[in-house]
């Protein structure tokens, strides 16, 4: 699937190792849905977790900007859904 949101911000995330589990961090991108008509828009924001090669090419440069990303899998984490998949379009 692929979808139209804008980037409202970027979230930095970090953890200790836990239970046996090593330590991580991830990249976020907090998105709007810009679906047409807006009234069917998701009203939340979904944060889009960055792969390693897109943090290089997009953190620091996405924000308040238009994306275009090819959802592949929708996470059900325990602080809500997680959107996976790739960017295929940056608005200048």
């Amino acid at each position: 699937m692929i979808a139209t949101f804008q980037v409202h911000k970027q979230t930095y995330g970090r953890w200790l190792a836990k239970n046996g589990k090593p330590a991580g961090e991830s990249f976020d991108l907090d998105l709007i849905d810009m679906s047409l008509p807006a009234e069917h828009a998701y009203r939340g924001t979904l944060p889009y977790r960055l792969s390693p090669e897109e943090k290089d090419k997009y953190w620091g440069k996405v924000e308040r900007k238009n994306i275009q990303v090819a959802i592949h899998e929708i996470q059900n984490t325990p602080r809500g859904p997680v959107l996976r998949g790739a960017i295929i379009l940056m608005e200048k």
